[in-house]
């Protein structure tokens, strides 16, 4: 499987499903996020990488909270912060990571242990 595809269908796919995880088990938090996203059009980057290397780098272009695409190529970021201004994060990830991630189904009932348990192999970086 291309890295494009692990990103723009299997990783927008698995998020997609986190969300509805997430506002399912946190309704309260979700409402908040989703208001303090929503009216912007907000871009988080991914950049994913083989054996240390860049393989790929992607934006995710988001309408509130939600994906509506993902851009091939392209490491942008910008999300709109209500104190902080725009702010530019991206995320360095191994692909092998990804591909462990997508597939773990611990997320539906144990979000945020399964969430710390990847933490230690994603970078957040900040673009200038």
């Amino acid at each position: 499987m291309s890295v494009d595809t692990l990103i723009q269908e299997d990783l927008v796919s698995f998020r997609r499903k986190l969300i509805d995880y997430f506002k399912e088990q946190h309704p309260h938090i979700f409402s908040i996020l989703e208001y303090t996203l929503s009216g912007h059009k907000n871009m988080v980057g991914i950049q994913v990488t083989e054996e240390g290397k860049i393989a790929g780098k992607y934006t995710l272009m988001l309408d509130g909270i939600n994906v509506i695409e993902a851009k091939s190529g392209i490491l942008d970021s910008a999300l709109h912060h209500p104190l902080l201004g725009v702010v530019k994060p991206y995320v360095t990830i191994e692909r092998s990571v990804i591909e462990n991630l997508v597939k773990d189904d611990q997320f539906r009932t144990e979000m945020f242990t399964s969430v710390a348990k990847y933490l230690p192999d994603i970078t957040i970086k900040f673009l200038r």
